[in-house]
């Protein structure tokens, strides 16, 4: 990312800024080996992923994909009518994405420095 978006970036994944937005529509699910976090989900509005990471040294080993899976399971339990699940893909993020099942939206668009493709997945029940 250029500067602006690293900015942004790093404030918005600040420990301060995170606990302000769960007093919000936002629920975090974490992934933890022995008492380290190694990935972490967090949903805001029941539809919409708002950060999906996994430690560099735990990716590839199914970590997003569970955390993905295990947090759609609790937010159609709240929501019986949610139909669609969002996310703005980072340009990295995309081919995960696809694999868990979201389409593309739109074309690559930018904001706050940080490029991002819209995607959003159907919920099949």
């Amino acid at each position: 990312y250029c500067e602006e978006g690293n900015k942004f970036f790093y404030e918005w994944i600040q420990p301060s800024k995170i606990a302000e937005r769960q007093t919000k529509q936002i629920i975090i699910w974490v992934a933890c080996k022995d008492s380290d976090i190694v990935g972490m989900i967090e949903i805001r509005d029941n539809k919409f992923i708002s950060l999906l990471f996994v430690d560099k040294e735990y990716q590839g080993q199914g970590i997003a994909k569970r955390l993905f899976n295990e947090s759609l399971k609790e937010i159609i339990q709240r929501d019986t009518k949610l139909d669609k699940f969002y996310v703005h893909a980072s340009p990295y993020s995309v081919p995960i994405y696809k694999k868990l099942g979201f389409i593309e939206t739109d074309k690559i668009l930018e904001e706050n420095g940080i490029k991002y493709l819209p995607m959003e997945m159907t919920i099949k029940k």
